[in-house]
């Protein structure tokens, strides 16, 4: 059955409350776990937007667009990104309004003010002075590229170390794909 049929199915509740609801049972909790897993493994376990190596207990499955602000795109493949618990901050990127000017009813169509994950070339947006990718660049970077790095704090000493720190933990798809399941699965 289709997420729109479920919604149309679903009483007086909104595609927003279904979303934030809590239920070991409820379908939509089922459609959110095997979301976030897809997610997970296309991201490669990393944050959609800096790009860190998930952790246990703070892989979050955040929507690009915000979801009170843009309730059509809840369930859009390419609005749904995993994140660290620091770039879905309310203090950082939050309910601010990624997109410049009216919704467009094909997802695609948007103009986004920040870098987007999936539909813009990251690295041509946002610069990095070494190959690791540790020191930003942030005059040569886009003024969209600028943009983000400062909503999340990119330029930070504490931003550096954390890019840093991935750069000693990565390891096989073996252990990816075993990483992914144990974040689903954590309890804590």
């Amino acid at each position: 059955m289709a997420i729109s049929d479920l919604i149309k199915n679903r009483g007086r509740r909104s595609g927003n409350e279904l979303w934030d609801e809590k239920g070991a049972n409820d379908i939509f909790v089922t459609i959110k776990t095997a979301i976030k897993k897809h997610t997970l493994t296309v991201q490669k376990v990393r944050c959609a937007f800096c790009e860190s190596i998930l952790g246990y207990g703070g892989v979050q499955l955040e929507h690009y667009a915000p979801k009170g602000r843009y309730p059509q795109y809840l369930y859009e493949p390419l609005n749904l990104v995993c994140s660290c618990p620091l770039c879905n901050g309310f203090s950082l990127k939050g309910a601010k309004n990624t997109i410049a000017g009216n919704a467009e009813a094909n997802y695609r169509d948007n103009k986004f003010r920040y870098v987007h994950p999936y539909l813009d070339d990251v690295d041509a947006e946002i610069r990095y002075r070494d190959p690791f990718k540790i020191f930003l660049d942030y005059d040569h970077s886009s003024d969209r590229g600028k943009l983000t790095i400062d909503m999340f704090h990119w330029n930070t000493i504490h931003a550096r170390k954390k890019r840093f720190s991935n750069l000693l933990v990565w390891s096989t798809v073996e252990s990816r794909r075993k990483m992914i399941d144990e974040i689903l699965n954590y309890k804590g």
